[in-house]
């Protein structure tokens, strides 16, 4: 028996914010569509690059996020370019750095990028000015936009969990987790865009499978932190979704972002979902562990067998 269209999230080599998108877009989400639609949002310049990639006899999307501003080299949202982002100094390297005037909701980052050269898909450039955002700042910057109604409520879903996360972390008010300028800029162009793909897509019902991590520690401003790291098991406390942990692994592998995506998106965890495939996107991370490194996001009809 049919039960209507569904989106399927499957992360078993992690999951972030790019790696979503980049899904999504490779599902056939058009790019310059999504630019569009962000460019009502954001103030600041960013360019969107999505390349094809294929590791392992299988094609998709890796996706670049480019951020500039003051005239500064463009920032590359992925896991593996690091970027200054705490009063110019600090790597940002685990997602949740914070030195309590500035709690970073962002992406991980490494040394190592892989992939082919092919044309920027998307590309706007603007000036912004370095600072931070709160985000209640950012909740009211997407309220205030020209995206479609539901986009904005499945792009604050998405930062709120992430935000509240991050407050219980940091033990902070909500409204004053502080995303910097960078890590602003690319949260926004990824969970946006995301909220975006997904309401273009017109799909109402969101499942998942178990979403994969690493093990050990990884280095933030303050030392070493636990893997998975505290803002996403927060996030995990209250979602329902299990996270299994692959221990030959020794570095982050859910982000912060792309958790918060899952779970802001209200997917639900279905480990013998039936369903019926229409389409599948592949969005490949940045980092080399030795596996596929993609999420796999597939747009079908749920199946539920008669009794």
């Amino acid at each position: 028996m049919m039960g209507g269209r569904i989106l399927y999230i499957e992360a078993p080599d992690g999951i972030s914010g790019d790696m979503a998108l980049g899904a999504l877009i490779d599902l056939g989400v058009d790019a310059g569509q999504v630019t569009e639609e962000l460019e009502k949002i954001i103030p600041g310049g960013f360019s969107l690059e999505a390349r094809p990639f294929e590791r392992n006899g299988i094609h998709g999307v890796n996706l670049y996020v480019h951020t500039a501003g003051n005239g500064d080299d463009p920032h590359t949202n992925d896991e593996n370019e690091p970027s200054n982002v705490i009063a110019g100094s600090a790597a940002r390297t685990a997602g949740i750095e914070s030195d309590y005037h500035s709690v970073i909701a962002s992406e991980a980052k490494q040394s190592t990028i892989s992939g082919g050269d092919s044309p920027v898909t998307a590309i706007i450039t603007k000036h912004t000015e370095h600072g931070h955002r709160h985000y209640s700042d950012i909740k009211k910057m997407i309220e205030g936009s020209g995206i479609t109604e539901r986009a904005k409520r499945l792009a604050i879903a998405v930062f709120d969990v992430i935000a509240e996360a991050e407050a219980a972390v940091h033990q902070v008010p909500k409204d004053k987790v502080a995303f910097h300028e960078v890590g602003a800029l690319d949260s926004i162009i990824d969970i946006a865009g995301v909220a975006i793909a997904v309401d273009k897509l017109g799909v109402t019902d969101f499942y998942c499978s178990a979403p994969r991590d690493g093990s050990g520690t990884i280095t933030c401003q303050h030392g070493l932190i636990p893997v998975p790291v505290p803002a996403v098991m927060k996030m995990a406390e209250s979602a329902g979704i299990p996270i299994v942990i692959e221990a030959d692994v020794h570095t982050e592998m859910i982000t912060p972002t792309g958790f918060g995506i899952i779970k802001g998106l209200g997917a639900k965890f279905e480990p013998r979902l039936g369903y019926i495939p229409e389409k599948t996107g592949y969005g490949f991370g940045k980092r080399d562990t030795g596996r596929l490194g993609a999420v796999r996001i597939t747009i079908g009809e749920k199946y539920e067998e008669e009794n």
